[in-house]
């Protein structure tokens, strides 16, 4: 019997509607999960030691040059570990360490990286002068050609041992590689005007010896 009261429906959303609301909240639900697997994956990090600044080759490594970070890495990727930052002061860079890497084992070593009787000389060469696949460390030939207004222009040649790479430049006047070499070679390279360098076979690298690998 109807008395006269109003009777009110509930609420019953279109189907449009419960469809939007049920997608609403999967997405939130994904959202909700992918923020615990991101907060999760952060107990992965590790502790490494990461240069704060570029380090040329040779030289000897300070506490400022270094820091420790938290990272992400496969374990076969091979960085010191951050506990082992007190172990790399003192030792010497192998190649130039570039800020913000991750210092390896094998880029740095315990003894320097000119040997007793050796020098450094600084060789400049224009662009398109350099061999490909001219890399620190790595054994080249000095070439001196002679002069051809001698009777004799014999051509002079020295062994030597890259040390330091030039860096990108737009200096007309060419890049200035650094090259080890006996001490007794060093007049006569630094004093020559045109020096052309050879690439050799790599060979075992004698400043490495002692170093961690």
């Amino acid at each position: 019997m109807n008395d006269g009261t109003r009777v009110t429906a509930g609420f019953r959303p279109a189907s449009r509607r419960r469809k939007r609301l049920a997608v609403g909240l999967v997405l939130g639900a994904l959202a909700i999960g992918g923020n615990v697997l991101v907060y999760a994956s952060l107990d992965d990090t590790e502790p490494a030691v990461q240069v704060v600044r570029d380090v040329p080759a040779g030289t000897r490594l300070t506490a400022d040059m270094l820091r420790t970070v938290e990272v992400d890495v496969d374990r076969s990727v091979n960085v010191v570990a951050g506990a082992d930052l007190s172990t790399m002061i003192g030792q010497y860079a192998k190649v130039r360490l570039v800020s913000g890497s991750l210092v390896s084992h094998q880029a740095i070593q315990a003894e320097p990286l000119v040997s007793a009787g050796n020098a450094i000389v600084a060789i400049r060469a224009a662009d398109g002068e350099l061999p490909i696949g001219l890399r620190e460390r790595v054994p080249v030939r000095l070439v001196v050609p002679g002069d051809p207004n001698s009777e004799a222009p014999g051509v002079t040649s020295v062994d030597g041992r890259v040390v330091g790479l030039p860096l990108p430049t737009t200096n007309a006047l060419g890049n200035s590689v650094s090259i080890e070499l006996a001490e007794s070679d060093a007049a006569l390279i630094a004093a020559a005007d045109d020096v052309r360098i050879v690439l050799l076979v790599p060979s075992p690298d004698p400043a490495a010896t002692g170093s961690e690998s």
